[in-house]
């Protein structure tokens, strides 16, 4: 069972490199494309249908509603069998009650109100300014302490150009680690639309933050140490 569940996942994997981070297909079509073409299998035992169905079951939650760690995990640059029964086990101690129905921008229909459940300090908020202005993070002269208010507040309406995204991720990454914020940061900043793409041609997409952060991590320079040195050092 769980060799048949690595191979979906690495199937999986490798259209939505192509089809999702590549040829910018919807992800929540992607999903609905995956799990539907992958439904039936060519072999009337009961038993072998029932485990491709659990796993098919197992794959459609971590790709619509556990999402955010499994785009991750698909967007380093290997996904491996120890990679999978890390996605397993998350799906495992998982809330079953969460929705599964996903539409649209792949996130589900009756999802709770955008929140990073942060709490900055005005000491803590004006570093993270600090370091947004220090690393040029958004395409402004400086970003001034209401905009990261908004930002995290996420306040309905609220833009901002991104000039660097692997920045960008990696502040954020930052946060995560020092449990500033919550593991679900890409997907609030894809549904608030938060960002804008350098040219502002389009919003930034959990996708992309994700690719962003794998690129960051597998090739660290000076900023991006920087960038998490700053986060380490705000004050509690």
């Amino acid at each position: 069972m769980a060799k048949e569940l690595f191979a979906l996942l690495a199937e999986a994997r490798e259209i939505y490199l192509h089809d999702v981070v590549a040829g910018g297909k919807r992800y929540g079509r992607f999903v609905d494309d995956f799990i539907n073409s992958h439904r039936y299998i060519d072999c009337d035992n009961v038993v072998c249908r029932n485990c491709h169905e659990m796993n098919l079951h197992i794959a459609g939650v971590l790709l619509a509603d556990l999402s955010e760690r499994t785009r991750l995990l698909f967007a380093a640059d290997t996904f491996s069998f120890e990679d999978c029964m890390e996605l397993k086990k998350m799906y495992d101690i998982s809330d079953p009650e969460l929705p599964a129905d996903v539409r649209g921008a792949g996130f589900a229909l009756n999802a709770p109100p955008l929140s990073f459940d942060c709490n900055f300090t005005e000491e803590q908020m004006t570093g993270i300014v600090a370091c947004a202005n220090a690393y040029h993070l958004f395409c402004v002269s400086a970003v001034g302490i209401e905009d990261m208010k908004a930002l995290f507040a996420c306040k309905e309406g609220f833009r901002i150009r991104v000039n660097n995204i692997r920045h960008v991720a990696v502040l954020f990454d930052a946060l995560l680690e020092r449990s500033y914020i919550q593991a679900h940061w890409q997907s609030v900043l894809e549904r608030g639309r938060f960002l804008v793409s350098k040219d502002g041609k389009r919003f930034v997409t959990a996708s992309s933050l994700s690719t962003a952060l794998s690129a960051a991590r597998s090739c660290m320079t000076s900023t991006t140490v920087s960038i998490r040195k700053a986060v380490s050092q705000l004050r509690e």
